[in-house]
C-alpha cells in the first residue's frame, strides 16, 4: 500500500484523503508546512506529497524547496485555490510532477497520483540552467506578503 502524504490547511484535505483511502492509498494529513516537514522526516514510507500552496507557517515555493531536500525522489503533486502563472512556474522548475487547481475531480487526482506512483519519478536536473518547460530556471523570490505585482516591483 502506498503512503500518501496531504498537506493542506483547509477542509479540502479531508475530502483529498477520503478520496485516496477509497481507492486503496494510505493517507498521512498534516494542516500546515512544518508538520509536514516533521512527516516526513519520520515517514520513511511516504511516497507521494499531495500540497497546497498557501500555508500560514512557510511560503509555498520555500516549503517545495525544503521537500526536495528532505525526500528528493518524491513526486509531489500541488492542488490549489490560488494558483498564478508565476507560482506554476516556480513549482514547475522546482520539479512537480504536477500542479493542478481546484476544484479538482476525484478520477482526474487518482489517475495523476496513480502515474506519478506507477514508475521510476526523478526530478529533472536543474544545475545545467534548463527546466522540464524547456526555460531557464528563475531564482525563487523572497518571503514577502502582498500581491504577485507587489513581488515584482520589489525586485
Amino acid at each position: 500500500m502506498k503512503t500518501v502524504l496531504v498537506v493542506d490547511a483547509d477542509s479540502g484535505s479531508s475530502s483529498i484523503m477520503e478520496i485516496l483511502q477509497r481507492r486503496g492509498f494510505r493517507g498521512i494529513a498534516a494542516q500546515n508546512a512544518r508538520g509536514a516537514l516533521a512527516a516526513l522526516r519520520s515517514e520513511p514510507s511516504i511516497a507521494l506529497v499531495i500540497t497546497e500552496m498557501q500555508f500560514s507557517d512557510m511560503d509555498g515555493l520555500h516549503f517545495l524547496i525544503a521537500v526536495r531536500a528532505t525526500s528528493p525522489g518524491v513526486p509531489i503533486i500541488v492542488v490549489t485555490s490560488s494558483g498564478s502563472i508565476e507560482s506554476y512556474l516556480h513549482a514547475v522548475n522546482l520539479g512537480v510532477y504536477e500542479y493542478m487547481n481546484k476544484p479538482v475531480s476525484a478520477k482526474e487526482l487518482i489517475r495523476i497520483a496513480s502515474l506519478a506512483l506507477a514508475g521510476p519519478w526523478t526530478v529533472p536536473s536543474l544545475r545545467d540552467g534548463s527546466c522540464p518547460a524547456g526555460r531557464p530556471t528563475d531564482p525563487v523570490p523572497p518571503v514577502q506578503s502582498g500581491t504577485a505585482a507587489t513581488s515584482r516591483q520589489q525586485r
